[in-house]
């Protein structure tokens, strides 16, 4: 099931949603109009902040097994988490980068990291996670989080990814990644783009054309 959303009135929800596990965190003050979407796709709404910030989607990163936030986040913000997921839930140790949703794609099966990240983040990444870890780039830009959406059945990647990348991608992450867009021709498809196993959320733009597009990338019913 697609269905199509707005958060704080923009349809750029990706950049305020994060999909953890069988939750999906909202910023504060908008689960009320987010709860009927969130029903339809099996998901609980909780509502989070991270370093006092709205955008939840451009700072945290998640599979089913753990959700990893900045080391900007306060110990008020982390507890708050740990007490209302059932998924683990740790600051990453990481100096430089720290917009973590930009800058990380995971699922289940796989991470591909920006290609800053040090070795031994990497092997925090993967250890905290519970997947293999690799570097990459989507047409030769660094912000794989912000090009590539992914869950435990497919990908769906920006139309800029030559056929390396995309190979190397859909190898890490065990799935086949299928090139799109969202929001009437957006290539930063976690923008307008929040999925999980059984459904996902759009922005409003996204033609109908996306949407076959990306449920055949997601294998999920459109």
């Amino acid at each position: 099931m697609i269905l199509k959303a707005k958060v704080l009135g923009s349809s750029n929800l990706g950049i305020y949603l994060r999909v953890a596990g069988r939750y999906l965190l909202t910023p504060k003050g908008v689960s009320r109009s987010l709860e009927g979407l969130a029903d339809k796709l099996g998901l609980k709404i909780v509502e989070a902040s991270v370093y006092e910030s709205r955008m939840l989607g451009v700072l945290t990163v998640a599979n089913s097994r753990a959700l990893l936030l900045p080391s900007l986040s306060s110990e008020r913000e982390l507890r708050d988490l740990r007490e209302k997921l059932d998924v683990e839930v740790h600051a990453l140790p990481t100096t430089k980068l720290t917009a973590l949703g930009n800058d990380i794609v995971a699922n289940d099966y796989g991470a591909i990291v920006h290609p800053s990240f040090t070795d031994h983040e990497l092997d925090i990444i993967a250890k905290l996670l519970g997947v293999k870890v690799m570097r990459g780039r989507v047409g030769g830009i660094p912000v794989v989080g912000s090009l590539v959406v992914a869950n435990n059945r497919g990908c769906l990647i920006s139309p800029s990814a030559d056929d390396s990348e995309l190979k190397g991608i859909s190898d890490t992450l065990g799935v086949e990644c299928l090139k799109g867009t969202i929001n009437d021709g957006v290539i930063y498809v976690r923008v307008g783009l929040v999925a999980c196993d059984s459904g996902a959320l759009v922005g409003f733009p996204t033609t109908p054309i996306e949407i076959e597009n990306l449920a055949e990338a997601l294998k999920i019913e459109p």
